[in-house]
């Protein structure tokens, strides 16, 4: 058996999953949800609640910054809001590339099938 013909047998093996990747909806929600489905499904659920964390921290933060009098309290409010917001804005870019490692994978999915598809119309034409 050849090269080609071992490529050919893996890649029908894996058509039917392709296929169900191909008919998944492709909005934010399931783009979203999806994120939640790999391998990393644990440490994006942990990304997940210390995003909400850090934003309640942030918005406590920025709260008793405003209402405090005192330079020395402002300036330490001011900090904590500063390193909350840094900290939600780092786990939100998290979660953006996930989604897009999650889409990537999917265009590479249907890349495969197509090339699949090409094979076998090349080799029947021969």
């Amino acid at each position: 058996m050849s090269i080609d013909d071992k490529i050919k047998q893996a890649l029908k093996m894996d058509e039917a999953e392709v296929e169900q990747v191909l008919l998944q909806e492709t909005g934010i929600f399931s783009r979203v949800l999806g994120v939640f489905r790999g391998s990393m499904r644990g440490w994006n659920i942990f990304g997940f609640i210390l995003s909400f964390v850090s934003a309640g921290f942030m918005f406590w933060c920025g709260y008793h910054f405003f209402i405090n009098n005192a330079t020395d309290n402002k300036l330490a409010w001011g900090v904590g809001f500063l390193t909350f917001l840094i900290g939600t804005m780092v786990t939100k870019i998290w979660f953006w590339m996930e989604m897009n490692r999650y889409a990537t994978s999917r265009e590479i999915k249907r890349l495969e099938l197509a090339i699949a598809q090409l094979t076998e119309k090349l080799s029947h034409e021969k």
